[in-house]
């Protein structure tokens, strides 16, 4: 099967420069405020649904996977990786940092066409999917160079693997460095996405993936 790669836009505006975020917070790790004061639209993306609960649309941290053929490896390095650490402090940033500069952008290890988040509430979004298995994500490339449209498939796991990722890596940023969980585990709604539309300006909505 041919594997279509992602168009240079969503490559550069999207998941370069969130991996050039990472990189400066593996060097200003006691800073990490500063260092995504300005980065809400990428790291935020509003994702759009449908369905029993009406039309909803709300934002959520999002990130990107590992290929799923290393996903159970992942898995098991952050699991080791969050015992390592738990409750060591800003330190855990810069660990953090690094498995996502080895992992997450990686080309070798990475699906930078995989999204994921986690469902803090079963609301509109989780009730939508659930039904439908749809979802739009809109990204704005700050400060206000452009727009993307990701229509994706959707779907929420409550166990196994991708479940365990996405939780684990939410801990790894969350309640490691301080030791503790505020929140027990939520379901994992991971976003594939299978077509990207230019939204700028300069092209109104054409179709630039596949």
């Amino acid at each position: 099967m041919t594997t279509l790669t992602p168009p240079d836009i969503y490559m550069k505006e999207f998941y370069l420069a969130r991996k050039s975020l990472v990189e400066k917070m593996l060097s200003n790790t006691k800073n990490i405020e500063e260092v995504f004061k300005f980065a809400g639209p990428l790291l935020s993306p509003m994702v759009a649904t449908y369905g029993p609960a009406g039309i909803n649309v709300a934002p959520f941290m999002l990130t990107f996977t590992v290929n799923k053929k290393y996903l159970n490896q992942a898995v098991e390095y952050l699991r080791n990786l969050n015992n390592e650490l738990w409750s060591k402090g800003h330190i855990v940033y810069a660990a953090a940092a690094k498995f996502l500069l080895e992992w997450i952008y990686n080309p070798e290890r990475s699906d930078p066409l995989t999204l994921s988040t986690h469902l803090m509430i079963k609301g509109h979004t989780y009730t939508n999917i659930k039904a439908t298995g749809e979802a739009a994500i809109g990204v704005l490339i700050p400060p206000d160079r452009g727009a993307l449209e990701l229509r994706a498939e959707a779907e929420i796991y409550e166990e196994g693997p991708y479940y365990e990722f996405v939780n684990l890596l939410h801990d790894l940023m969350h309640a490691v460095p301080r030791g503790e969980r505020s929140h027990p585990w939520y379901p994992a709604l991971i976003l594939r996405v299978k077509e990207i539309y230019d939204n700028s300006y300069q092209s109104l909505g054409k179709k630039i993936y596949p």
